[in-house]
């Protein structure tokens, strides 16, 4: 199957106030953007995977309107994509969706759950090496994900907090990618092997291979390697 990197294979919409947002998190993509809804009129070509990006608080009232105007576009996969919302917003949704027609549309509350169905579906990002891009790695939101302060990630990476709030601002980076190669390459693997919905439940949890230690002690006393090294362990069936 091929892999929808280019944007004539995916397509990102979303509402005109949230579409610079949407361009810095999808750009590691590189899709083609459109906003919704459009005085023009849709696409009419295939579209193997595109993403409904309902990001903002006041979208109750015109999320109907936004899905009327994909109704008539040909897309094979459909992701509704809802960072700030919750399962009453994601109820209130699915009534919508259902009576548009999009029963096989599927629903991602964050980043980490898209990325894993965009990858189900072969869409891939550039790699940081490929790209050296500043959007392909997001300091900030990487340490939410791990639930994370500053001062955690600074122990985890063994910098001055000061350099985690500089890097997080996109300034003094240069050793940005050298210092977080270890913490890229285990959120990559978190991709691979921890469901995106599950985990603050991993995180938390206890490792037998680790005297009981969670992950998230593992990281903050800046053991992220050992981490790297159990996840190839476990994809080798070596035992641990």
């Amino acid at each position: 199957m091929p892999l929808a990197t280019q944007s004539e294979q995916l397509v990102v919409w979303t509402p005109p106030q949230a579409l610079v947002e949407a361009r810095s998190l999808f750009a590691p993509y590189s899709p083609r953007f459109k906003t919704l809804p459009s005085k023009s009129k849709m696409m009419l070509d295939e579209i193997r995977v595109g993403v409904l990006y309902l990001s903002g608080t006041d979208l109750d009232h015109s999320v109907g309107s936004l899905l009327k105007w994909l109704r008539d576009t040909k897309v094979s996969t459909l992701f509704l994509y809802a960072p700030h919302h919750g399962a009453d917003f994601a109820f209130h949704v699915g009534t919508i969706v259902g009576r548009e027609k999009f029963k096989d549309a599927e629903w991602a509350f964050n980043w980490p759950h898209l990325r894993q169905l965009l990858k189900s579906r072969h869409v891939l990002a550039l790699s940081l090496d490929e790209a050296k891009h500043r959007d392909c790695f997001d300091l900030a939101s990487s340490r939410q994900r791990l639930g994370l302060s500053q001062d955690e990630l600074a122990r985890a990476l063994n910098v001055t907090a000061r350099t985690v709030q500089n890097w997080e601002a996109w300034k003094a980076t240069s050793q940005m990618l050298k210092k977080t190669r270890d913490l890229r390459q285990l959120l990559a693997q978190m991709d691979d092997y921890v469901a995106a919905p599950q985990e603050r439940t991993w995180l938390a949890s206890s490792l037998g291979a680790f005297q009981g230690r969670t992950p998230k002690e593992l990281i903050t006393e800046g053991r992220i390697r050992d981490l790297v090294v159990e996840f190839e362990r476990l994809r080798e069936g070596q035992p641990v």
